[in-house]
């Protein structure tokens, strides 16, 4: 059990108190209190284009906070698969700490690998039955050009002030980034790309917008989306290589994931013809759509303790530990066909409370070191592949005094003398799967997907499946990225 699971499970059973004060305690100890350090930026990898090396230098630049301090990469670094970028954050929390001391965003950093091909939404596929495409864990944005807007603007973020009241709807600009660019070293190569008159002809926010633009021009490059990995050297890359093949657990894993364990379901694009054709048949590892996994409540995020109004009036936490996070549900913005996500408040409309992007299952091992912490899910809450893949496998599995496990409904505490193995769900409407049934026991062929919870997966197996995620991680080839 891992330490936050533990927190949990004492939240549940009545030591509400207790952990409150361990987490207020974590929250202020100086490996989290932050800020963390601004990352170097990097060499190329392949040659950039003018308006993608534009995008890299704005987004390792670290004037552009305020307070001075952090990039858009300072939470989203290559070493990690562009997440976060501190071990020890990681390992307690997952959400990184804000340019301003003591604030703290309520999602663990995204990454942006591969984001540039989900598609704009977020829309409804009626073939699979979800919801897909658009940006941020919520799909608060239709596009990767619109996300880059946001962190600079976000108080617990960059926490530059925005131009308008916030939080904004997809727009809102700051001015005072608008007028360092102006003033930066790359100013030249800005105007280089977007005209010589740029700073004189278009309005902050249109500046603001060409921003976004090269951010999102540079997370759409090879140097991000490579295509490297040692999946892609294999056989079963696009095209087919022979620069490496799997071992026998590495494709015992592969099978897998690709059969009883169901991680294709949502961490595949080969059945959205759309992505296919945007990817030239390359792999993304995702579909972009939205699901609740059921995923329990994160209590180490300091942000369940940021309730001061006055020190941080856009950004703080109003219900403190009773705050839920309802993701799709708590998409401000419209679809792009008009449909709303919420009417009045955060998780108003029941089919879309608790729902989550998917992200890409690429460089999801990825570390700067063997022992370096990730934090996985949307708030961190899980912190290895192991652990992972094991909730997947038994998340509806509770044991006894002696292990013997049963399976139970989460709508249901399991019979007495038997503990689940995980926290409860945060949100428990939309879980998939929330009886447990088997892949065996669906009765039909859309029951038949998503059917985690109780896969009846052997140890060896977890085992085989960690094995196959860890070769997705970019880097062993020279980028091989979609040819423009």
């Amino acid at each position: 059990m891992t330490r936050q699971q533990a927190i949990c499970i004492a939240l549940f059973a009545g030591f509400g108190l207790a952990v409150a004060m361990l987490v207020h305690d974590y929250a202020h100890a100086d490996v989290l209190g932050g800020p963390l350090l601004a990352p170097r930026l990097p060499g190329d990898t392949i040659r950039l284009t003018p308006v993608e090396r534009l995008g890299k230098l704005m987004l390792y630049d670290s004037t552009l906070s305020n307070p001075p301090g952090y990039s858009c990469a300072t939470c989203h670094v290559p070493e990690t698969g562009f997440t976060g970028p501190n071990s020890e954050v990681n390992a307690f929390s997952g959400p990184q700490p804000g340019v301003v001391p003591g604030r703290f965003s309520n999602r663990k950093p995204q990454s942006y690998l591969y984001a540039a091909f989900s598609p704009e939404g977020p829309y409804f596929d009626p073939h699979q039955q979800v919801w897909l495409g658009g940006s941020f864990w919520n799909g608060r944005v239709p596009d990767l050009a619109k996300q880059a807007l946001q962190p600079p603007i976000n108080p617990n973020e960059m926490a530059n002030t925005p131009d308008g009241p916030y939080p904004p709807l997809i727009g809102g600009y700051s001015p005072l980034l608008v007028q360092k660019l102006a003033k930066r070293p790359y100013t030249e190569l800005f105007k280089q790309v977007y005209g010589r008159e740029v700073f004189n002809v278009s309005s902050p926010k249109q500046v603001y917008e060409l921003f976004g633009e090269a951010l999102a021009a540079y997370e759409s490059s090879g140097e991000v989306c490579a295509f490297s990995s040692k999946y892609d050297a294999s056989k079963y890359g696009n095209p087919p290589k022979d620069l490496y093949t799997l071992t026998p657990s590495e494709e015992r894993g592969r099978q897998l994931f690709f059969g009883q364990a169901q991680c294709s379901a949502c961490h595949s694009s080969a059945s959205i013809p759309a992505i296919q054709a945007t990817t030239q048949g390359k792999e993304t590892l995702t579909m972009y759509c939205y699901a609740n996994i059921g995923v329990p409540k994160n209590l180490g995020n300091p942000y369940y303790q940021q309730t001061d109004k006055e020190s941080d009036p856009h950004g703080y936490n109003s219900l403190g530990t009773k705050y839920v996070d309802y993701g799709l549900g708590a998409n401000p913005n419209p679809a792009p066909d008009g449909t709303r996500f919420y009417k009045a408040v955060p998780g108003d409309i029941p089919e879309f409370r608790g729902l989550f992007k998917a992200p890409s299952l690429r460089d999801t091992d990825k570390r700067p070191s063997p022992d370096f912490v990730k934090a996985y899910m949307h708030n961190g809450f899980f912190k290895s592949l192991q652990d992972v893949v094991h909730f997947y496998n038994k998340r509806n599995i509770a044991t006894d005094a002696s292990g013997k496990e049963i399976v139970f409904d989460l709508r249901n505490v399991p019979p007495s003398g038997y503990t689940p193995l995980f926290p409860p769900p945060e949100v428990l409407e939309n879980v998939q799967n929330v009886s447990g049934v088997t892949p065996a026991q669906a009765t039909s062929a859309i029951e038949s997907n998503g059917q985690i919870g109780n896969l009846q997966l052997s140890p060896q197996q977890e085992a085989d499946l960690v094995d196959f995620l860890k070769i997705l991680n970019d880097g062993y080839t020279k980028p091989n990225p979609v040819s423009p």
